[in-house]
This record gives C-alpha cells, structure tokens and sequence, in this order.
C-alpha cells in the first residue's frame, strides 16, 4: 500500500505572520503516520515553503511515481484572492504574484488521479483577521474554491477550512478546525466497519465547528467509499436525539463532581493513598471514564459541546493523578514494590500480586495525557505486543484506564546495560545477537516492527550454565516525532544512538517504519554487545573503526570481517543499501558465527559434526540433539519442528553430501488471515517457493503430517564451514517463510 502525503504549514508571512499552522503540519503528519494511516510524510515548514519547492514535491509526487493508492495535500497558512483567481501563499508570495492558483492545484489534482486511486486536498487556511491586507486581495472563501476548482469526483476530493474576513478565536494549541479534523482522523470519525472516510470526516468536522467560526467546505462525490483510514474500533451505535443532550451533559458532570469528592477523601492523608485509597480511586474512575467513551461512540456530537469538553479535560487530570506511583502504593493489581525503569512514554514498576506472583505495569506520563498522538501510538504500541505469541517477546496482559498502562510479565533480570557479559566469549557475544535477531524476525512476519531497540528493551536472564537469555519488550513505542523528544530521550537509554537517521530527519515516512529501521538498531545493539560502549549516533565509520579494534582480538580473523563488514551495510544512512529483511542480518551473523567454531576445530567435518555445527548456529548449545546423520530441534518460538537428515553423498559433488530439512509446524499452520487450512498451506507454500527461488541447489516438496509440513532438499553440501552456513541462511528463510503472515 502506497500512500504519499504533502504536508505544508507556515507562520513566518513577514507582515502577516500566524501563530500555529506549523505546529497544526506537524500534528497532521504525526496523525497520518499512525499505523491506522501509514502515510509517508514528506514537510515544508515555514522558509522550506517557498513556492518552486511546494511545486517541485507536488510534481514529483505526481508525475514521477508508480500508480499507488493516495496521495494527501495539506496546507496551513495563508490563502489569498487578487481579482478573480484565488492562491495558497507560500513563504515567498508577492503582492502581485500572491503564490499557488486554485487552477493550478485543481490541474495538479486531476493529473495526479491518472496515478492515484484517491487525492485528496485538505486546506487549512485563511486564518481571520490575519490578512495580507495586500493592495485587491482579500482573504479565501467558500465561493473562491466552488469557482476556481472543478466538480470532484471521488478519486479527487477537497476539504476546506475558508474562514471569513471577521475576527475568530483560534484555540491555544490549534485552530477550530484543525482540533475537529485532528480529533477526527484520531477516531472521533470512525465509522460502524472501524474506518476513518473521507465524507464522515467532514461530516465530523461540520458537527464540531459552529458556524460562528467558518463553514467548512467539502467537495467531492461517492467520497464514503474513500477510506483514509482502518483498524480502529468500529462505532458501537448511533447518536441519540438532541433532546437528550441536557440529561446527558447533567448526569457526566455529576460524576466527574462525585468522583472529584471521592479522590479528595481517598486521598487527604498520605498513608491512605498508599495503603487503598489510590487503588480505590482507581476502581472508582474506571467505569465513569467507560460511561463518556460509550456517550461519545453513540453520541459523537457531544464532543463539540463545551461543558462536555471541560469534563473531559477534569478526567484526564484525575487519570494523570493516578499515573504517578509511589514504592508500596497498592494498585488495583498488586503492590508496586519495585521502579524497574522511564522512557519517553512513562515508567515500569514491578507489581507484587496478592497470590506472590509478579507482573510489570507500564503506566503512560500523566502529564501528557492530552497529546492525543502520543496517546494513540502507546495503545498501538500495546496492540502490536498483543499480536505476538513469542517465548521471548515479553507477553501484555491487560490494557487500563486508571491509570493508563498496560501489565506484562515480570522477566527476573537486569536489562542488557546492567547485565554481565563476558566480551572474551565471541561464540557467546554472537549467540545473543542471533537469538535477538531471530525474535525481531518474528515480530516482522506478524508486520510489527519495535522500532526502540536498545539495551534498556533486552531483558536478560542467566541460564543454570550463564547463557545470557534475552527477552525483547516495548514493540513500537518508539516516539521520534520532534526535535524536542529527541532532545528528552537522550539520558533515557541513549535512545538517540541506536535510531536510524530517518526516525529523527523524516519521523513521519515509509521508511521511518521499515523493517530496516529495526535492523540499523540491530547492528548498533552488536556493537554494544560487542565493545559494551553505546555506539556514536550517526557516525557509522567512527563506530566501524572502534568496532574493528575489538574485533582484533578474535581468533579468527574472518569473523571479524564478516561482522565488520556487515555493520557498516546495516548502519549505511541510505535506508535501501541496508540488508532489507532480518533474515539476512542473522545470516551474516551465522556466518561470523561459523568462523568462531571453525577456529577451534578443524574445517572439515563428519556428517554427525556438520549437523551438530547447524544445530549449535540456529538453536544453540542445549537446544538441539544430533546422533548420527539426525538432527532434531526446534526454532525459537517453539512453531516449526525441524528434523535435518544427511541423505548420503551428492551426485553433483563427489566431495560433498545432500541435505534434507524437515519442516513441520507443532500447532495451527501461522497464517492469521486465512480461514481454511488448505487456504492457509497453499499460501506458506508460495512464500516458500517465492523464498528459495535464489538458491539453485535446493528444492522444496510436500509433506502430509499435522497442520502443515514440508521438506527442502539441498544438493552438494560441502562438509565445511562453508557448507554450513549455507544450510543455516536456508533454514533462516525457510522458517521466516512459514513463520510470516
């Protein structure tokens, strides 16, 4: 799915300057790169606005990309008329050259149709009393747009925000307009399917806005079809008429007052709050806060009313009361005993149970409870652990209000920057950077992407032997909107020096949510492995030269090369010269890996000790058997059942012998969005031919046992170092192929 959005928003007009177009850009970019969106995001803020430049992106946008699905313009500033033609005012406009025509952008818009399925224009401007106040020019209107642009039809649609001449507050934080359209895409217009459409979200806007304010324009046909957004909770009923309003607001305010008098009392003595009266707040909100979320979903139209709204603001400052936790406070889950840890989303505390077992809570920042966005992404953040079923992926178990947070297990270890690891054990350094590895590649094929990897999120425990298991939390919480989060994170896990260039330069693009993203962290999380300092931001051949020295000391000089050059691919600020998929990071960690055994053995190998060496490279020591010409384990995740047989010696090669590898899935075959399990097989089978298509020495057929289970056949395996690596990066993409949805 290809979505592109052009997003404009400038404040600094010389004479006429305004106050929050470019914060409202920078809320619609953050908005439209949620996962419910997915929109790749390219801003001109303020002097990057100039007129050549908006011009040059819409080109580009449209006349220089592959048919693709939507293409998004928005513009916050300034919107002017001179004679008979109405104009968008870039940072550059002139009083007798005023910038952007309406005709050029409805000409734009209709070439841009040929190569989108939908465009849609949302103007933001023409803030009152605000005026160019240039010689002829007035401001924009509703009439200008029904001139100058033609009739849309629903691949081709405008939404607009033309506020008269007369003077109109605009809110602290947005315009009128933009908080309704903000609201909107933030859920506020979802519909009975859980999409956000184009036509309900003006719908939303026009109910929100009071004439008084602006009219808001709409333009367009059959737009109900035209889907911005999906996945949200779909609308649970219908609004209820007008008349009940007085009741409604009456009874909401009344339970925001009784609760007020209950936190006062549960809350007046400090040994009470600790003891139960935080826990019994808690209890006590819960349902209220259930009760105004049921009235808007049935009744959206209230959230427009005023003293809805200022109950609203009173919850969310009771909710951020109860976001801050104290050692020995009793929650409604437990005792908090321990504070485990803060990031940019809010702090983890260990919660003793009644029974004696323990749980993790991470509670979100009460002080940030009204950035709606952030809001959004920590919920996703929740969503995304929930969807993984993986026995190293920290498992959630309960999504709440008061406070909000979320519980996940408790993992009884330090995180990787507190844990011991012995830096002289190459094999064991590597064992921990492919069991990473592999459970990233998990969370891939479930189209997750955790985007924050980094010491602070790799839990470890020591096995009874003092092999470092890593447990990976915090999927996709990763915040990386404005240069002021970046600047906050920075003494919160170092955060700034194991994010990819494009999660701080373009936060809200395609590819600051790429699966290449998470594999820059990976091999920044290597190095640190490695050399056990955090690696320069943004510095990949410093780092390179820093990592070399360390590899110095290995004993065989190859892995060291291998590993080297392997960091400098996955660390390059070009996302796409990158290696694209996990699966070829632990490749060429397998590959190091193999050097590091071959080092204190000999190179070439008996059947039974080349089996043994795929083993200890995919599953490590403990978690395999080989006898004979059998292997036998299972991946990570405990899914796929693996058998390796050496079926004697090739035909191809005198020197070198045939591999078989047997794939059976241990439970229900994982496709989530199939139904059937024919449906389900033929498409693991697909990706599996798709998958070994680039190797002309294996060959894939089916198998007949449980859910599903297929052999792969490889031809003229070197007994060797070699060799084995080759039927590792095989097995890698084989299981990422069964594994993925």
């Amino acid at each position: 799915m290809n979505r592109r959005a052009l997003i404009v928003g400038i404040n600094a007009y010389g004479d006429a300057p305004l106050n929050g177009c470019v914060s409202d850009a920078k809320e619609m970019s953050a908005c439209l790169a949620l996962d419910q969106y997915q929109f790749d995001c390219v801003e001109l803020l303020d002097h990057q606005a100039t007129r050549s430049a908006i011009l040059e992106a819409l080109g580009t946008a449209t006349y220089e990309h592959a048919p693709s699905e939507f293409l998004l313009i928005y513009f916050a500033g300034h919107g002017e008329v001179l004679g008979q033609h109405g104009y968008l005012v870039p940072i550059d406009g002139a009083q007798y050259d005023p910038g952007i025509s309406l005709a050029q952008i409805g000409q734009i818009m209709e070439d841009a149709s040929q190569t989108y399925q939908h465009v849609l224009l949302i103007l933001d401007s023409c803030y009152s009393g605000s005026a160019l106040n240039w010689v002829n020019s007035r401001p924009l209107q509703t009439r200008d747009l029904e001139r100058e642009i033609r009739s849309q039809n629903e691949s081709r649609c405008i939404l607009a925000a033309c506020r008269p001449e007369e003077e109109a507050a605009d809110l602290e934080d947005h315009g009128y307009y933009t908080k309704a359209l903000l609201s909107g895409l933030l859920g506020d217009a979802v519909d009975f399917n859980g999409n956000v459409t184009v036509f309900a979200l003006h719908d939303h806007v026009s109910n929100a806005l009071s004439p008084e304010y602006q009219t808001p324009v709409f333009k367009g046909d059959a737009a109900g079809t035209v889907v911005l957004g999906s996945n949200f909770i779909p609308r649970a009923g219908k609004p209820v008429p007008v008349d009940e309003l007085a009741s409604v607001l009456a009874k909401g305010e009344s339970m925001v007052e009784d609760y007020y008098h209950i936190e006062q009392m549960e809350t007046s003595t400090w040994g009470h709050r600790q003891a139960e009266g935080a826990a019994t707040c808690s209890r006590k909100l819960e349902p209220i806060l259930d009760w105004f979320r049921e009235t808007e979903t049935a009744q959206p139209d209230i959230t427009r009313n005023e003293r809805w709204r200022r109950a609203r603001a009173r919850l969310r400052e009771f909710q951020g009361k109860l976001a801050t936790i104290h050692p020995g406070q009793v929650l409604p889950w437990g005792r908090a005993t321990e504070h485990l840890g803060h990031g940019g989303y809010g702090h983890v505390w260990r919660i003793e149970r009644p029974d004696g077992s323990a749980s993790a809570f991470k509670v979100f920042h009460g002080t940030e409870l009204d950035d709606a966005i952030k809001a959004q992404r920590f919920s996703n953040g929740y969503a995304n652990m929930r969807k993984l079923d993986h026995p190293r992926i920290v498992k959630v178990s309960e999504l709440t209000s008061t406070p909000f947070g979320f519980l996940m297990e408790s993992i009884p270890g330090p995180n990787l920057r507190k844990s011991y690891i012995d830096r002289r054990d190459a094999e064991s350094c590597l064992r921990l950077v492919q069991d990473i590895a592999e459970t990233v590649r998990h969370a891939h094929g479930r189209g997750v992407r955790h985007r924050d990897i980094k010491p602070e999120n790799v839990i470890i425990v020591q096995s009874d032997e003092g092999v470092p298991i890593p447990y990976l939390t915090d999927f996709d919480l990763a915040y990386h909107e404005t240069n002021r989060t970046v600047t906050t994170n920075l003494g919160v896990g170092g955060v700034i020096n194991y994010a990819a260039p494009e999660q701080f330069y373009s936060p809200n693009t395609a590819a600051a949510r790429a699966e290449t993203v998470d594999i820059y962290a990976l091999a920044q999380l290597t190095y640190f492995i490695i050399t056990g300092k955090d690696p320069a931001p943004d510095a990949s051949q410093k780092n390179a030269q820093s990592l070399r020295s360390q590899l110095n000391d290995w004993v065989d000089g190859r892995a060291g090369e291998v590993l080297l050059d392997l960091y400098v691919r996955c660390t390059d600020r070009d996302a796409s010269k990158r290696p694209q998929t996990v699966v070829e990071f632990s490749t060429g960690v397998a590959r190091a890996e193999s050097f590091v055994l071959a080092a204190s053995n000999s190179d070439v190998l008996s059947e039974e000790a080349f089996l043994a060496r795929v083993g200890h490279l995919y599953a490590g020591i403990g978690n395999f058997s080989a006898t004979g010409s059998s292997l036998s384990m299972l991946n990570l995740s405990g899914a796929v059942q693996i058998i390796i047989r050496c079926t004697g010696y090739s035909s191809k090669k005198g020197d070198a012998i045939d591999i078989e590898i047997d794939l059976a899935v241990t439970g229900d075959i994982p496709v989530g969005n199939l139904v059937t399990g024919n449906a389900g097989r033929q498409a693991v089978n697909s990706r599996l031919d798709k998958a070994l298509a680039r190797y002309p020495d294996a060959s894939r057929h089916p198998g007949n046992s449980g859910a599903f289970q297929t052999f792969i056949e490889i031809r003229g395996v070197a007994l060797a170092t070699a060799g084995v690596s080759a039927v590792v990066e095989i097995l890698h993409v084989g299981i990422s192929a069964i594994e993925s949805w």
